[in-house]
């Protein structure tokens, strides 16, 4: 097999990486591992767009943020739910990502600040996602202005919990979803870029094995259609959707599959593969600007499906 394609930006983040001293991600407690997360994030993130104003506040007992690019109008919303392996990440690691998300679209976010495992095993983080969406979905009077459905978008894990959540909600409040190297399967296979990239590309098979045992306590549960959808049949209908997958990323045969999957039973689907890049390009966007030039152009594709969906978007009532 050849050696695989990886950007000068790429091999320099993952050199200071190995230079990095200190135990693996997969051997830290929770507590620790977070730290580490958020100390990744001011290494190698963009600071938030300051033109964005954000607002914190609960919904069904979930706290959340949403993003506003501007005065708010009515419209859809993005549900956005963060990465880490249902172990690690929050509100502040993907701060910047939820803002930049607002300014590309012109659209309202909402970040979803589920319960994080072990301490709250599956189905926590699904029933919180849920919870919020159907939350975000009813206008709350902190959005400022009316809400005209949703779209669903997360990374990673995040990515896993925007593809169930949408599949509980009603088609007409899920217009479109933004799945960031989503993860398709629990049950770690053993072929494919799984084990391609097991080792050497940040995310590896060690880390992905200690996030599914911490969420998945239950081997059992690692099957279940909200964990790996690729092992069950996708909904029947499902919205127009944007996949963008990292090159160089364990996940990518996973994001691969959901897309040719979506495509095979008719829905619209737009793929994206950022070639040479590694998993958690979305929050590393000032070490790698390749990366961030890819999240702009599924953001963009994505307000472009809302508008071909909602004509509020263009000044239509």
């Amino acid at each position: 097999m050849s050696a695989p394609f990886i950007l000068p930006e790429t091999a320099a983040v993952l050199q200071a990486l190995a230079a990095m001293d200190g135990p693996h991600l997969g051997d830290l407690p929770a507590p620790a591992a977070r730290e580490v997360y958020h100390q990744l994030g001011d290494a190698f993130e963009e600071a938030a767009d300051p033109a964005v104003r954000t607002v914190d506040f609960k919904g069904e007992g979930v706290t959340m943020r949403a993003y506003f690019p501007g005065d708010a109008q009515p419209g859809p919303v993005i549900v956005y739910y963060h990465g880490g392996g249902w172990v690690i990440g929050d509100l502040d690691t993907h701060n910047a990502l939820c803002a930049r998300l607002a300014s590309v679209t012109g659209l309202r976010v909402v970040s979803v600040d589920y319960r994080l495992a072990p301490e709250h095993p599956y189905p926590a983080a699904h029933d919180d996602c849920l919870a919020a969406a159907r939350f975000v979905a009813q206008g709350p009077s902190v959005l400022e202005a009316p809400v005209k459905g949703i779209a669903l978008a997360g990374d990673s894990a995040g990515g896993a919990l925007a593809l169930a959540v949408g599949g509980k909600l009603e088609p007409a409040q899920r217009l479109a979803q933004f799945l960031i190297y989503p993860v398709g399967d629990c049950t770690e296979p053993e072929e494919g870029s799984y084990a391609q990239f097991a080792e050497g590309f940040l995310l590896d098979r060690k880390l992905m094995h200690r996030f599914i045992e911490d969420y998945l306590p239950n081997v059992a549960t690692r099957q279940d259609r909200d964990v790996s959808p690729l092992l069950h049949e996708l909904p029947a209908i499902s919205p127009p959707t944007v996949i963008l997958t990292a090159g160089l990323d364990p996940l990518r045969d996973q994001g691969r599959a959901l897309a040719a999957r979506l495509i095979m039973q008719g829905a619209e689907c737009h793929y994206l593969e950022a070639a040479g890049l590694i998993h958690g390009m979305a929050t590393m966007r000032r070490a790698l600007p390749s990366g961030d030039a890819q999240i702009v152009r599924g953001a963009l594709l994505l307000a472009d499906l809302l508008r071909n969906r909602k004509p509020d978007l263009q000044g239509e009532s």
